[in-house]
């Protein structure tokens, strides 16, 4: 019998990838027009470990500047082509962009995901070269549970323990962050069961396991919060007063301050339309300023 945590993911996830289909297929039409698309590259064995590749349609012979994106989902749900959109508008910026589906819970939990970002990046920088991608301009970028993995790697890379704690080895080519784009994300596991996010303790639950004594030891490995130490790359921080998981931007971005890293934030009040996934609805004014200064962010970053 499936246990019912497990019942009970596994319909949020049918729930939410129907409906993320079927919205995505909406949002998204047309938008890889003058875009070179590679599908469904392997990274690694399973059906799950694959990436797009995003590119803009020219004959520039320069490098260019490679953003790797991680998709939200609460670690259950959601893939890489509901986020076409999304890859799309970032890689008009000028961007390469990778973007990476990984395993998910029930069925894969902590650390799943995390190994497979460590698997995608290296993955990612050994084939920059032959897709023309810039190995020494290199952004992680990712959206609520997205930003949780692509933060979690900007901080083992400069605390290797991490790296063996989840069952992996240190990457051998440490890949040069330029910096991160973090638009909603979870921080820290500790507070965000009290999040007045729906289905959040489905999500952190099914992730990190129910047991409370496994729940708090893999939360003190999988937030990023806790290791947050002087010399990581700027960070890009989007979130809106609306969204359940808006204290824990303001958290991380405490953190940030008090280490010392460089960041820019982007905060909406509660009069603003920024909800839970505001960035996928591109008519929106706080997806559209959110893009705005992205690029300027993302412009500052690579700029010689």
């Amino acid at each position: 019998m499936i246990p019912t945590l497990d019942a009970k993911a596994y319909a949020a996830k049918t729930f939410f990838n129907l409906w993320g289909r079927l919205g995505g297929g909406l949002l998204n039409y047309g938008c890889l027009k003058s875009l070179n698309v590679e599908r469904d590259l392997s990274y690694g064995p399973e059906a799950e470990q694959r990436l797009d590749i995003f590119r803009p349609l020219t004959t520039q012979p320069a490098l260019r500047p490679v953003l790797i994106y991680f998709h939200g989902g609460g670690w259950i749900s959601a893939d890489k082509r509901i986020y076409d959109g999304i890859a799309a508008n970032l890689t008009r910026n000028g961007f390469m962009t990778f973007n990476v589906n990984y395993r998910l819970a029930p069925a894969a939990r902590f650390p799943a995901p995390l190994q497979d970002a460590v698997h995608a990046i290296d993955w990612i920088y050994h084939n920059l070269e032959r897709f023309g991608g810039d190995p020494s301009a290199v952004v992680l970028a990712g959206d609520s549970a997205g930003a949780q993995i692509a933060s979690w790697y900007a901080c083992a890379l400069r605390k290797k323990h991490l790296f063996e704690m989840i069952g992996v080895k240190e990457p051998s080519n440490r890949v040069p962050i330029k910096g991160l784009l973090l638009f909603y994300g979870v921080f820290d596991f500790d507070t965000v069961l009290q999040a007045p996010l729906p289905f959040i303790k489905l999500y952190a639950h099914s992730f990190l396991g129910s047991d409370p004594e496994r729940y708090t030891a893999n939360s003190q490995i999988a937030s990023p919060i806790k290791h947050v130490v002087p010399g990581l790359p700027p960070v890009f921080l989007c979130a809106g007063q609306r969204d359940g998981l808006f204290s824990q931007s303001v958290a991380f971005a405490e953190v940030l301050d008090s280490a010392g890293t460089p960041y820019r934030k982007l905060f909406f009040g509660e009069g603003v339309r920024a909800n839970h996934g505001f960035l996928f609805f591109k008519w929106l004014k706080s997806s559209r300023r959110a893009l705005s200064e992205t690029t300027e962010f993302l412009e500052d970053l690579v700029r010689p």
